[in-house]
């Protein structure tokens, strides 16, 4: 069962990128480069990547720069701290055990695999992106693509059943939930120089269309099975909504920077199972930045200014804080790491690595890896190539 919605999730994200679902933050970072660095990239972020961070990254390019292309990015994260899945593997064999043949030590069995399901969360999260770039010193404009998709499952142990088990009439139940948005849109930024020696301001705006999607399912324990969380009761609309972000540099090698992404606020009511739904929200979401690149080494910090919610009535938020660093061998191999730390109870801090090849400043392969206590995993990779 868990690998069975893992692969669902990692295979809507790649095959289907137009009908994808939201991340909860599993992978901190919305693209390989940053994702190594801790997630950080509002004040760092390169040009190609500036729309996934913030649209004033766009004039982050060099003279060298004059088209560039990400296809594809693809990152998957998972948090499974209480092995829910397997653990719902295991109830549901012991339940058919007592169903056929019940006897006494079944039972206490029973209660116990039941009762190890008490609030047992699991949250599994992919996602992919792709952009085309086209800088220069009128108007920067990136076309870009970001799906990601998330599943989110919680048990609910109602004490009646331990008090007068019923194998076959529970009233214990799971349930899954999945919502999100998919963005196509553009980027255009530009950059002004201010009246102060040296000094220069960015502004970037990013309007999109944007997809988004709310899907519920919620079956009894003894029945839950991931392939019944099925994409096609989905509940979904389209809708418009815009980034925007200033980066100030006060010199060559110092950038400070703002993003808010998001700016309208949406909300999606899932389809009804059960006679339970959920509504999705997408919710604005500031974040500043600053970081310090002198070419071979880089220094970055990011803050999430606000806290994320993703359904109404879920107990799931977050919000971090991160660094990261960057050590560049010649523009050829680049050393990345960095640290991300929750500012709630509902995620855990995440150490994060990764590698960058960029062989004659043309193809860019980068991979990064996120690791965290309670079952927190990450990976990422994208392909690259400038001209």
């Amino acid at each position: 069962m868990k690998t069975s919605l893992k692969g669902l999730s990692l295979a809507v994200a790649a095959a289907l990128p137009f009908i994808s679902f939201s991340s909860v933050a599993m992978f901190n970072g919305a693209d390989a480069r940053g994702g190594a660095m801790g997630g950080t990239g509002v004040a760092s972020a390169q040009y190609l990547t500036a729309s996934f961070y913030n649209p004033a990254m766009a004039t982050n390019y060099t003279k060298g720069d004059d088209f560039g292309m990400i296809l594809p990015m693809v990152a998957a994260g998972v948090h499974d701290s209480d092995e829910l899945y397997d653990k719902i593997d295991e109830f549901q064999k012991v339940n058919d055990r007592l169903s056929n043949n019940p006897s006494l030590e079944t039972l206490e069995e029973w209660k116990q695999a039941l009762l190890a399901l008490n609030n047992g969360e699991v949250e599994v999260d992919a996602r992919v992106g792709a952009s085309v770039a086209l800088p220069n010193r009128y108007a920067s404009a990136n076309l870009f693509l970001s799906a990601q998709v998330a599943s989110m499952a919680k048990a609910n142990i109602v004490e009646s059943d331990l008090v007068t088990p019923d194998p076959d009439n529970l009233a214990s139940s799971v349930q899954g939930l999945a919502g999100g948005t998919v963005d196509m849109g553009i980027t255009l930024a530009r950059e002004f120089a201010l009246p102060f020696q040296g000094h220069r301001l960015s502004i970037g705006v990013s309007p999109k269309f944007q997809k988004v999607m709310a899907l519920n399912y919620l079956a009894k324990v003894s029945q839950f099975d991931d392939n019944d969380f099925d994409l096609d009761d989905r509940n979904e609309e389209n809708t418009f909504n815009v980034d925007v972000g200033l980066a100030y540099k006060p010199a060559n090698t110092v950038t400070f920077a703002l993003a808010a992404k998001n700016l309208l606020e949406q909300e999606l009511d899932t389809n009804v199972s059960q006679g339970t739904k959920a509504t999705f929200l997408v919710e604005p979401k500031y974040t500043a930045g600053m970081a310090y690149d002198n070419g071979w080494f880089l220094l970055a910090a990011d803050l999430d200014l606000n806290k994320q919610r993703y359904f109404t009535g879920a107990d799931y938020e977050t919000q971090f804080a991160r660094v990261g660093v960057e050590l560049d061998a010649w523009s050829w191999v680049q050393l990345r790491a960095g640290y991300s730390h929750s500012m709630t109870d509902y995620s855990e801090d995440v150490v994060t690595a990764g590698l960058g090849l960029t062989p004659f400043g043309l193809f860019g392969l980068e991979l990064a890896g996120q690791y965290g206590e309670d079952e927190h995993y990450g990976v990422a990779a994208q392909l690259a190539f400038m001209f």
